[in-house]
């Protein structure tokens, strides 16, 4: 069994909790669009790759599948998932199981105010979003919106360009300050978030919430589980609704026994490692279903209370050690770990 981990940046620990359900002479290869990638350093091969934006990239990426003999796929960068959900079908005429959404609900996650209406009409409470200043200047008139607000990108990810505005000044200056900008609703409440993973049929397996402790830069840092059946519901429904294959990473927040999703991520967030920690193991249940088991729901069984925290971990060397040199367009294959 080959697994492709597409886009696998500084994710090199969820590599090595796959490893632990692979047999002897599985691989696990990774992507990226430098060799400066800490995750390459967890698989035992890498590929650096046109950037996502390059006409050459879902050409390279299948050329990679051919070559490594690749059996599944899971991309860790939102911007990747939605360029590899055009082309899941073609995965599968290649025999590969893509762990990527479908083109629509990919969408619903990546384009922030298509969250906003599938929540919606899923009937799952999330902030009021407005796709223009229009739009917004009537919801203040009308009391359903007031600052302070937050401004930002339609299609952002990792937190890049999120701006609070205390008044209508500061939301026009920064509603200006790139294109496809949104004014959302301020939700003030408790914060959690919660990880799903779902079957390949779309049945919710596996659900756990978590408080966040620390977040930088949209990256969680500090996290501690939290049996609560609210949160571990609202986890089920979204999962449910979305109905995808794979992990998903949903920001809540609570207030007043109400819980709002903020945004979803069809892939393992950077608080994955908590929940992995207390037990929900997804990518056992992944590779199960690789197998063509079919796993039991395991909906709400982790342990309370874990925490967990991240540190820097530093790794390096010698130049012509440490990096391959001659990289090619398709990818540069390495052998660090043969």
């Amino acid at each position: 069994m080959n697994l492709l981990f597409s886009c696998i940046g500084r994710r090199g620990y969820i590599a090595d909790y796959f490893r632990t359900h692979l047999s002897r002479g599985d691989l696990i290869i990774g992507t990226s669009n430098s060799p400066w990638t800490p995750g390459f350093h967890a698989c035992d091969r890498s590929y650096v790759l046109p950037d996502i934006a390059s006409g050459a990239y879902i050409p390279a990426v299948k050329d990679v599948c051919r070559r490594e003999k690749i059996d599944a796929i899971l991309s860790f960068f939102d911007p990747d998932a939605h360029a590899l959900s055009r082309h899941i079908h073609e995965f599968k005429e290649l025999g590969i199981t893509a762990f990527i959404p479908e083109p629509a609900v990919c969408d619903a996650s990546f384009d922030k105010l298509e969250s906003f209406r599938f929540l919606s009409r899923s009937e799952i409470a999330t902030a009021l979003t407005c796709a223009s200043l229009q739009e917004a200047y009537e919801a203040l008139r009308q009391c359903t919106l007031s600052f302070p607000v937050y401004v930002k990108p339609r299609y952002g990810f990792a937190s890049r360009n999120i701006f609070l505005a205390a008044d209508q000044a500061q939301m026009e200056t920064f509603f200006d300050l790139e294109p496809h900008m949104l004014v959302q609703e301020r939700l003030e409440g408790d914060e959690y978030d919660v990880d799903v993973c779902n079957g390949l049929d779309g049945s919710v397996l596996s659900v756990v919430p978590w408080r966040k402790r620390l977040s930088r830069l949209g990256e969680t840092e500090q996290a501690q589980t939290c049996r609560d059946r609210e949160l571990i519901d609202a986890g089920l429904k979204l999962g449910e609704a979305l109905g995808h294959t794979g992990p998903l990473d949903a920001d809540l927040v609570v207030k007043d026994g109400i819980v709002s999703v903020l945004e979803f991520n069809l892939r393992f967030g950077g608080g994955y490692p908590v929940s992995h920690l207390a037990g929900a193991d997804f990518p056992g249940i992944l590779v199960d279903l690789l197998k063509g088991n079919h796993p039991p729901p395991r909906i709400g069984e982790f342990q309370d209370n874990v925490v967990m925290m991240k540190s820097l971990n530093v790794i390096g060397g010698a130049n012509g050690a440490f990096f391959e040199t001659d990289l090619h367009i398709t990818g540069n294959l390495r052998n660090d770990h043969e």
